[in-house]
């Protein structure tokens, strides 16, 4: 074979030549010259040797040969046909004429790919020299790459000199014209494999097909429908096996899925073992360390953001317990550094523990240097030093930086330090020793030396105001005396102090008041200029006697009062009168209590050997109580802002909630009803009056919109509709719908009377209450009657409302019940809600539908979590009175209740609208993916508690 690499000019294609010249007689000469050879033995040798040269021809032989050995057998048995090709089937070495030898007396066939290139190969030469030696000339296949033949007839032999492609020693070898076949170029897009030259590509499939049929002795029919019952044999194993493979894939991925599925409910059900142990932890740990229960209950949410666990996070959320430092001896005093940050905490073993307000974990190593117990502590301004003073009768310095003592200790003389307190650029110290007549000395920092003389026998000194300038002491007699430390000197005579011995005494933040608690509980405000008591005294509860330490909250507003039973309470000081419930969870005699500097946080030392936090936010009012005079109806704006109320004058009158004052003149006057009725349209342009009838008023000018739409009577219950368009009105007369955009509005009695109309949020349905304590359902379009709720109230319903999405319906009654009904069934929705006493008198849904607040005449307001049917945290306890009714502002975050005291309050909800984001934000980054690890049992990944 020839190895020239001659440039090839063109590419081919497969064309059969006309019969005569081409494979149509010839093949049936051949396949009759060969019968006699018998079967060709595919698997045995090869059946075709492929002579060539050229590089053209080399690029594209091996893809002929493939062609040809794969026709149609299926790929697990060997091929009909192997093709000899050099490229593929010799190693390169010195015995390459002993190989191509080998290969073609192995072969049945010689395939001469015949060319110019092939005509002029000494290779191609050979090969067919030694085949007509030791074959026969019959078994010889011409295929034109290049070039042409040309039979000569007359002849009976090629003519040799328009044949440019035809080997010179095949003249004169064939008795008549052969089996030869021509491939001509075609256009590349039109073949299968291209060699890359000049844009063309032969025909492989087809010339590999026509040399199969020859090869193999078979007609092109013939062999095309062996192909095709292969492909289709081929086709059916496939399918066989496709099929098998599939089931067996089905079964695995069954098993699979399976396996999956079990480990994942395997998982879900860890998961939610450990998210109930949480919850329970959490529960339990609610006043023994807070800190941990609020992290145990984010954690059980992020296991499992489920109702059950929004709840857990919700109630730890509104617990005022909000942390715990531990002791190991009875504590006596506690201070807030000047950020916040910060508790310092003294104990009777003589030690000063430093504490981290967020992570509530002690920071760096505790200050000892005194011999006993620690009688009071205080930061310096600058928040970088700390004084001590104990009852081993000295005072320490401690730079809290390196936590070492600074200097030798201040040594007062004999007996102990009552207390110790910087001034207020914080170069002086003031101290008052504990004896009966009391001493009080003030020392320059700097040298540790005293400065003046120290103010002896003022008898027991309580307190001592912000700069230490000036200090309280009580007197024999019960009263009240105060000293200027400078001077030495009394300011002014004795304050008496009420019948019982005065035991504590706190100064204000702005030093213009201070404020007193004697033995029997009574808590008293004095004015330092007036040199008067403020108001009149409070009165502690019977059972809270013995107040043991007072302090005032950083703007003056509140006080907190320690008692010997262990009790701390809070005290509103315009108000005079108790913020939230008592805090009860130390079972010992409190004996210090401090705020934090914003006042958010109020420290609590106690005898029982712990520092309890609480989180004062939880239980305040959103500012002073709002005196509106009035007694029974009222309506909050849709916005939040106005309060329309009739007051004690029989005035309609707006109040603005945020700015707490009186807006503009009334709207109405003389409403003399028994039972007056107020509601705002959607947008709150206009306000509908029932009262002596009803009537329509412009909010921001007052005037009327048109005539009354009814001149006289009662009109109990009022309703407007989404669009305004739409008011309801029940009495005792009748229920009546009024259609506002008619001129005149024109009204049409529905049904018999009721104290309670609720329109859905989307104006379609109607809820009404009856005289047999039921709700009837009212389709507004057709004014037909839809549905009616069991009788399961046993009192008269008080107030009926819609949730945000219309789904369900709450209703309050007079048997103290809160009932959830299903809008669409009439079916009630859980267990009745219970807690007020005397009668529900108003209830309504968050603008979120998460949350129902409801008002009681047991002077409280209530909130409950409609996804769990319970209670969250305590009563909202401040009205003097029964509470009259209760609405959100659009955030949610806050509630206006008002009552029968006349007073309107506005209260800080804003836990109830993400739980999760209110306990983050109180953590501060305490919790910590190792709080994570110390604080879940193991199983579940571990979570981010909170996210930026």
């Amino acid at each position: 074979m020839g190895r020239s690499r001659l440039p090839a000019d063109r590419l081919m294609r497969t064309r059969w030549l006309p019969r005569g010249r081409g494979l149509g007689s010839a093949s049936a000469r051949l396949r009759s010259a060969v019968a006699g050879r018998g079967t060709v033995r595919a698997e045995l040798g090869y059946g075709a040797f492929l002579s060539y040269s050229g590089e053209r021809d080399r690029r594209w032989l091996p893809q002929l040969r493939h062609a040809i050995e794969k026709q149609s057998r299926p790929w697990y048995k060997p091929p009909h046909i192997r093709v000899f090709l050099d490229k593929t089937g010799v190693s390169i070495g010195p015995e390459l004429w002993g190989k191509i030898e080998a290969g073609l007396a192995r072969s049945d066939w010689l395939v001469v790919l015949a060319s110019p290139e092939a005509r002029a190969s000494v290779w191609v030469d050979r090969e067919i020299a030694w085949w007509l030696e030791h074959k026969s000339v019959h078994t010889i296949l011409l295929v034109v790459t290049a070039g042409q033949l040309v039979w000569d007839e007359e002849r009976g032999d090629w003519d040799p000199e328009r044949s440019t492609a035809l080997p010179a020693r095949l003249a004169g070898k064939f008795e008549r014209q052969p089996v030869w076949k021509s491939v001509d170029p075609r256009p590349d897009g039109d073949a299968v494999f291209s060699t890359d030259d000049a844009g063309f590509s032969p025909d492989v499939d087809g010339v590999a097909f026509g040399v199969a049929s020859v090869v193999r002795g078979l007609s092109e029919d013939e062999l095309r429908s062996e192909g095709l019952r292969d492909t289709r044999r081929n086709l059916r194993t496939a399918r066989i096996v496709a099929t098998a493979l599939g089931c067996l894939l089905l079964v695995a991925s069954t098993l699979s899925v399976v396996a999956v599925l079990s480990r994942a409910e395997a998982t879900r059900q860890r998961d939610q073992a450990v998210v109930q142990q949480l919850i329970t932890q959490s529960s339990l740990l609610a006043e023994r360390d807070p800190f941990a229960a609020r992290l145990k209950a984010l954690a059980a949410w992020r296991i499992d953001p489920s109702p059950e666990t929004r709840f857990a996070v919700l109630d730890a959320a509104v617990n005022p317990a909000s942390g715990v430092l531990s002791h190991s001896v009875p504590v006596d005093s506690v201070a807030f550094s000047p950020d916040g940050r910060t508790v310092a905490s003294g104990g009777s073993d003589g030690v000063v523990r430093i504490w981290r307000t967020g992570t509530q974990r002690t920071a760096g190593r505790p200050l000892i240097g005194h011999h006993q117990g620690i009688t009071s502590i205080a930061f310096a301004p600058d928040g970088r030093t700390l004084a001590s003073s104990g009852f081993d009768g000295t005072v320490r310095l401690w730079d809290l930086a390196d936590r070492t003592q600074i200097g030798a200790p201040f040594n007062a003389g004999a007996g102990s330090v009552r207390s110790v307190a910087f001034g207020r650029d914080g170069r002086t110290l003031v101290t008052v020793d504990e004896a009966d007549s009391g001493t009080v000395r003030v020392w320059d920092v700097a040298t540790h030396r005293q400065t003046g003389h120290p103010l002896a026998g003022p008898g027991p000194v309580l307190g001592t105001n912000a700069d230490g300038s000036r200090v309280g002491s009580s007197t024999s007699q019960g009263g009240i005396r105060l000293w200027d430390t400078a001077s030495g000197a009394p300011a002014g005579g004795a304050l008496k102090g009420g019948d019982g011995v005065v035991t504590a005494l706190s100064f204000s933040p702005d030093g213009k008041t201070f404020a007193t608690a004697d033995l029997v509980g009574n808590l008293r405000l004095w004015d330092i200029e007036a040199r008067a008591p403020v108001g009149e005294p409070i009165a502690s509860p019977a059972t809270s006697t013995g107040v043991r330490a007072i302090t005032f909250s950083p703007d003056g507003a509140m006080l907190a009062a320690a008692y010997e039973g262990g009790g701390v309470r809070l005290w509103d000081l315009r108000r005079r009168a108790q913020v939230g419930g008592p805090l009860l969870a130390h079972t010992s005699t409190v004996e210090s209590v401090a705020f934090s500097p914003d006042g958010s946080v109020l420290a609590s030392a106690s005898a029982d050997t712990t520092v309890r936090l609480w989180d004062v936010r939880t239980l305040r009012q959103a500012g002073a109580p709002i005196d509106t005079g009035g007694k029974g109806a009222a309506a909050l704006s849709p916005d939040g802002r106005s309060l329309a109320v009739v007051d004690s004058e029989q005035a309609v009158r707006l109040w603005d909630v945020v700015a707490r004052r009186r807006v503009g003149e009334p709207l109405v006057r003389g409403v003399y009803s028994f039972s007056p009725s107020l509601a705002f349209r959607a947008d709150g342009a206009v306000l509908a009056i029932g009262a002596d009838g009803l009537r329509l008023r412009e909010v921001a000018t007052r005037r009327p919109v048109g005539e009354p739409l009814l001149g006289t009577g009662d009109v109990g219950a009022l309703s407007f509709g989404p669009d305004g368009r739409t008011l309801v009105t029940g009495g005792p007369d009748s229920v009546h719908v009024w259609d506002l955009s008619a001129r005149p509005p024109t009204g049409t009695a529905l049904g018999p009377r009721s104290v309670g109309v609720a329109l859905s949020p989307d104006g379609r349905s109607l809820a009404t209450t009856t005289q047999d304590d039921t709700v009837v359902f009212w389709d507004m379009a057709t004014r037909r009657r839809i549905g009616e709720t069991p009788g399961d109230h046993t009192a008269q319903i008080t107030a009926v409302a819609w949730s945000p999405d219309g789904t369900t319906l709450a209703t309050a009654g007079r048997d103290d019940t809160v009932r959830l009904w299903d809008a669409a069934t009439r079916e009630r929705i859980g267990a009745p809600l219970r807690g007020h006493h005397g009668g529900v008198t108003s209830v309504v849904f968050s603008p979120d539908g998460a949350t129902l607040a409801t008002g009681g005449n047991d002077h409280t307001a209530r909130l409950w979590d409609v996804a769990t049917e319970r209670p969250i945290g305590a009563p909202l306890e401040g009205h003097g009175a029964g509470v009259t009714g209760v609405a959100f502002t659009p955030g949610g975050d806050r509630l206006v209740s008002w009552a029968q005291d006349g007073t309107a309050r506005l209260w800080n909800v804003a836990a109830t609208v993400d739980p999760v984001r209110s306990l983050c934000a109180w953590a501060d980054g305490a919790f910590t993916t190792d709080r994570w690890h110390e604080d879940v049992p193991a199983g579940p990944a571990s979570r981010t508690l909170c996210r930026k």
